[in-house]
């Protein structure tokens, strides 16, 4: 059996591979097809010796900042360089200064041929010349805060080569941030060549805008049907994310869609929405995972990413970016500490995760690697040009649709094997309502067998014990001694008198097992409040005061409505009887005994009480201190014991008494009645 269940798990692991396996080839093949399809080559230059070698009917040059001559700390104009009035280049180092003019000298075009320029002006102002033309205006620079305009812009500028050389001069201010901002990297080719790049680019990010937002609201109208699922709302707001992050990073996108953001609110939407993915991707992992990540790992880096979205929207751009690489720094650590919890959940639940649970985790590790690396590169190189923390970004979206797609297909194939399950059951209900039917109907036919016998039996038994009687009558007024005739008499009058007791025990046995099958679980709160109050007219007749009090919240008790009725009934009687212009309480409460649970019924009144010799016969049959019949207890005490429960009186003469039952909390009787005692308690009758 080891062996073959061994066999059954290695098989099943094998399975789950195989589909992880093929499922994340499908998922590479798709996002390959996206980059491929939209993706525009571009050759790095670092310096202004790459650039005079390079060839632009062959390709886009990607020009470093590094390729410009760097003037820190001035703002000159094409008229300064003309007029020799420019001075001060430096070398590059990593300082990074407020504002800075940046001059380029490109002897390798082609007169009359149309070149473009194309790139980011972030979180700065800047002017940009081409032969001592001002093509782009982005804000207007300036030495201090107070003199500059920061704005920002994704611009792309045509020129038109003139006589060579062809000089490019750029004035650049960022007095906002506390890094000083940064000189993005351009693009400069042919017109043709920039206008495709912008095309494939817009095309690509359109179609990341739209699979993410598809994405968020298929999985939020999943979520919606399926409410107790948060997994699918946690994705849904990770797809929302993503394309918010989309739109704020990408500023030729936001410009159109949102023309009244400045560059610090698209700076703002680039962020948060960057911490909300993370946040959401935690949240959703978990809940893919059985809310079975650690809790200090997870709600810690909640907290962190929660406390910087709101220091960035409390404080201005040049605090808050102050703390930026410290955030960056913990946010890392959390993502891999959460990472690792994962693998360990993974490696020491690996027998009961489904393939789902494969692809979550291989979606996690290629999003924190591919985040990661882009911070490293960015560290040690501020101006590349790197989106990894997108790309991971749309892995992690990928794998995870295929990975609840998966989830769903399981879920509802669960759900159908319980609904056969429940279709099943309920035929057998039906089966064993139909057989509970049939023994009811048996089981009235033998009481009412039972109760005929009875009544048959009864009739010659009294004929004969008469016919006994009158026949030793008849001896002893003949004056016939005879020992031997006087015994058998005796013996045959007691022998009557048995089979009479025996007969009505199996009656009342028969009658007291159909009771007990008509037993069910009662609301006790219902069932005696309402019923005490239906007696209220008739304690009121006697000047008498019924108060009902009920704890709050009780169980179910487990009995026959109609026999606790009676016991309530006969408990009230008894209590307005002996009470005239007093008070009759009647409490419902739960009561614990040797682990057992009990509605406790408690019937008290303040009238004459019963006498102390009186007290502990009180449930005896014919025993009554007010000339009734002295049933009422007796039958009540045998209702309270057929249900499992006790019955007890406590009473002091002159100031009440008090009669509390017990009935079993949703559970059946504890034990059936012994016949020997109900004999018993007939012999004493």
């Amino acid at each position: 059996m080891d062996n073959a269940k061994s066999r059954t798990i290695a098989g099943d692991s094998q399975s789950r591979m195989f589909n992880a396996v093929f499922y994340l080839l499908i998922i590479a093949l798709l996002f390959a097809a996206i980059l491929l399809m939209t993706h525009t080559s571009a050759r790095v230059i670092d310096t202004a010796a790459e650039l005079g070698d390079f060839d632009f009917s062959a390709g886009i040059a990607l020009v470093s900042p590094y390729a410009f001559d760097r003037y820190p700390n001035v703002l000159y104009t094409p008229e300064d360089f003309a007029g020799g009035r420019a001075a001060g280049v430096e070398a590059w180092d990593h300082t990074n200064p407020g504002f800075a003019t940046y001059r380029l000298v490109i002897d390798n075009l082609i007169e009359g041929k149309v070149y473009g320029i194309s790139g980011y002006s972030a979180t700065h102002a800047m002017y940009l010349w081409v032969d001592g033309v001002l093509l782009a205006a982005v804000g207007r620079p300036g030495e201090s805060y107070r003199t500059m305009i920061s704005h920002t812009n994704y611009f792309t500028v045509y020129f038109t080569a003139g006589a060579l050389p062809v000089e490019v001069i750029i004035q650049r201010s960022s007095h906002i941030l506390a890094h000083g901002g940064l000189l993005s990297p351009l693009y400069f080719g042919e017109q043709h060549q920039i206008t495709a790049m912008h095309t494939l680019s817009h095309v690509r990010i359109s179609i990341i805008i739209g699979i993410t937002l598809m994405a968020a609201l298929f999985y939020i109208g999943i979520f919606l049907f399926f409410k107790n699922q948060l997994r699918f709302m946690w994705f849904s707001l990770v797809c929302l994310a993503i394309a918010l992050r989309t739109i704020g990073i990408d500023l030729w996108l936001s410009e159109r869609l949102m023309p009244a953001l400045d560059w610090q609110g698209n700076y703002l939407i680039g962020y948060l929405s960057t911490s909300a993915f993370v946040v959401f991707v935690i949240l959703y992992i978990d809940a893919m995972y059985g809310n079975m990540l650690n809790r200090a790992l997870k709600w810690g880096a909640i907290l962190v990413l929660g406390t910087h979205a709101a220091f960035m929207l409390a404080t201005p751009p040049n605090v808050y970016s102050r703390i930026e690489i410290v955030y960056i720094n913990i946010t890392i650590f959390f993502c891999l500490a959460i990472l690792f919890n994962m693998a360990w959940l993974f490696a020491k639940h690996r027998e009961k995760w489904h393939t789902e649970h494969t692809l979550v985790l291989f979606g996690a590790c290629i999003n924190v690697v591919l985040g990661g690396t882009e911070v490293m590169i960015l560290n040690y190189n501020p101006h590349a040009i790197v989106n990894y923390i997108l790309v991971g970004a749309m892995v992690f979206i990928f794998v995870n649709t295929i990975a609840l797609a998966l989830y769903f297909h399981r879920t509802e194939a669960e759900l159908a094997i319980v609904s056969k399950q429940r279709r099943e059951h309920e035929a057998i209900e039906q089966r064993l309502a139909s057989d509970n039917a049939t023994l009811d109907s048996l089981s009235r036919m033998k009481t009412e067998y039972l109760a005929n016998m009875s009544h048959e039996i009864k009739t010659p038994l009294a004929i004969i014990s008469g016919d006994v009687q009158r026949a030793a009558r008849l001896l002893e007024r003949d004056g016939v001694e005879n020992e031997r005739v006087s015994q058998s008499l005796a013996r045959a009058k007691e022998e009557i008198m048995r089979v009479a007791r025996l007969t009505e025990n199996a009656l009342r046995m028969a009658a007291m097992q159909e009771s007990r099958e008509r037993m069910r679980p009662l609301n006790a709160t219902t069932l005696f409040t309402a019923n005490a109050e239906a007696y209220r007219s008739i304690i009121g007749k006697r000047g008498n005061i019924l108060r009902v009090r009920a704890q709050e919240n009780l169980p179910y008790l487990y009995g026959n409505a109609d026999q606790l009725i009676q016991v309530l009934t006969n408990l009230l009687t008894n209590a307005n009887r002996h009470t005239k212009d007093g008070v009759i309480m009647v409490s419902i409460k739960l009561w614990e005994s040797d682990g057992w649970q009990y509605i406790a019924v408690t019937v008290k009144d303040d009238g004459a009480g019963v006498p102390t010799a009186l007290l502990p016969t009180i449930f005896e049959r014919g025993i009554s201190g007010s000339g009734s019949t002295g049933v009422g207890l007796t039958i009540s005490k045998r209702i309270v014991h057929a249900h499992g429960g006790t019955i007890t009186a406590e009473s002091e003469p002159g100031k009440g008494c008090a009669i509390t039952f017990t009935i079993p909390v949703a559970a059946k009787n504890r034990g059936e009645p012994n016949p020997a005692d109900i004999e018993e308690e007939d012999n004493r009758v």
